[in-house]
């Protein structure tokens, strides 16, 4: 009975050694792989985001001028002139007045 517990307490020897070093090799290897795929998607996320940044910039400034062209007194005494069928007075039809003083 001495020889069989002397046994069980030694440390691991010969395939027993290279089969949990072979396991954690085999973890670490696929810890790596997770990690590059984690990386390669969040690098993919990234720029996509990157792309749709900036396409709404383009577009926020293609509708900023396309608003700066509208409030223009060009275009709209010509759409007030088609539409409501306004007209510019001449200048016999205008007064200038004057703007009061302020009090001091």
């Amino acid at each position: 009975m001495v020889a069989t517990a002397a046994r069980r307490r030694t440390p691991f020897k010969g395939r027993s050694l290279v089969a949990v070093g072979l396991l954690a090799f085999l973890a670490v290897a696929a810890l790596v792989v997770w990690r590059r795929s984690v990386g390669v998607a969040t690098a993919k996320a990234i720029a996509m985001a990157s792309d749709r940044k900036r396409m709404l910039e383009s577009e926020r400034k293609t509708l900023g001028r396309d608003i700066r062209d509208a409030q223009s007194r060009k275009r709209v005494m010509a759409e007030a002139e088609k539409r409501l069928g306004f007209h510019v007075a001449p200048d016999s039809q205008t007064r200038m007045l004057a703007a009061p003083a302020k009090a001091p």
